[in-house]
């Protein structure tokens, strides 16, 4: 019979009162649900032996974008925290109401990901979980890396979203792994948002599609994560450049389609196309094309939509353009490269 391992339920994150070279699991109560049970964010904490930067990782924000939780569970076998500086805060599920219910949203239909920090009170309940969440664990950050997926309906490359123009953020995002980097700067409500306005610096990763454990690029993410500690030096090993080969975009934005029926997208993803390629096509019920969508621009494919059936204005592909080299010198710190 398997041993059953008893998990705390804490207050807030005090990595201080946590014992040194173990790791520890426990769960944060954020706030109340309609039974007035709590609800809990589970946590993993890894904590070094020697002082160190605190690097968050948080995953399922959105409750139906999971590869980021097998990347945490394969970091978290990866690192032994007798050998570790710092410490690791890890966050396999942040939407608990929208995981359990297989959604993006919260319990109450709302967007966590455009309402961050939240509210202290008022409603609706996504504001006071936003707001506690924040408070008692993302505030404890040094550095965030903020894991999202495609939303339902639509599958993406690796990508990472991040501000190039501000020297943190262009780091931790030359230090991923990416097939893809957009230039973005910083929505007003997401975590990453929050994040870099109040000293942590975060980029986001997006890793493939909804509802889904991709191996590969798990395994492909999770080597940026790795570097990234090299880097931050909370494990020991050389950092190496990995961004040689990604597309990097100075913005993208969404092809959407005029007419509604039956959608077929052509292009792969990371496949480059060019300014009037024939990108998709949307047929009526009896096969007869109604619209041939167009690329206005050339560029690189982020994602795209592979849900068949189309209202008239269906996103139907997500183009990065105006693709920019990477230079080392771009790279703060380039020399500890391999």
């Amino acid at each position: 019979m398997e041993k059953v391992l008893t998990v705390k339920t804490k207050e807030e994150l005090k990595i201080s009162s946590l014992k040194r070279g173990e790791i520890h699991r426990f769960q944060i109560h954020i706030s109340d649900n309609a039974l007035g049970v709590p609800w809990r964010v589970p946590l993993v904490v890894v904590r070094g032996i020697e002082k160190g930067p605190v690097l968050g990782i948080t995953a399922a924000v959105h409750g139906d974008e999971l590869n980021g939780i097998s990347t945490i569970f394969k970091l978290i076998e990866e690192i032994d925290p007798k050998k570790l500086k710092g410490s690791l805060v890890l966050v396999p599920i942040v939407n608990v109401p929208g995981y359990l219910l297989n959604q993006r949203y919260f319990s109450d239909n709302v967007d966590l990901n455009r309402i961050m920090p939240g509210k202290k009170e008022g409603g609706p309940p996504s504001n006071i979980f936003a707001n506690f969440f924040i408070n008692k664990i993302v505030k404890k950050f040094d550095y965030l890396l903020d894991m999202h997926t495609a939303s339902h309906g639509r599958v993406n490359s690796l990508y990472l979203r991040a501000d190039l123009e501000v020297e943190e953020t262009r780091t931790l995002a030359y230090l991923q792994n990416p097939h893809i980097i957009v230039q973005k700067s910083d929505e007003q409500g997401t975590l990453r948002s929050w994040a870099n306005e109040n000293g942590i610096p975060c980029i986001t990763v997006e890793i493939g599609n909804p509802n889904a454990f991709q191996k590969n690029l798990v395994d492909e993410t999770l080597d940026g994560v790795l570097n990234t500690m090299k880097y931050l030096k909370m494990i020991k090993g050389k950092v190496r450049d990995m961004v040689t080969d990604a597309f990097v975009c100075d913005h993208s934005y969404w092809i959407h389609s005029k007419r509604g029926g039956i959608v077929e997208v052509f292009p792969k993803l990371s496949d480059e196309i060019t300014e009037g390629q024939v990108i998709a096509k949307v047929y009526d019920v009896f096969g007869q094309v109604k619209e041939e969508v167009i690329a206005d621009k050339s560029g690189v494919v982020i994602g795209k939509n592979v849900r068949p059936n189309c209202d008239g204005g269906t996103r139907i592909l997500h183009l990065g353009v105006n693709l920019i080299e990477p230079e080392p010198e771009e790279i703060p710190g380039h020399e500890d490269f391999e």
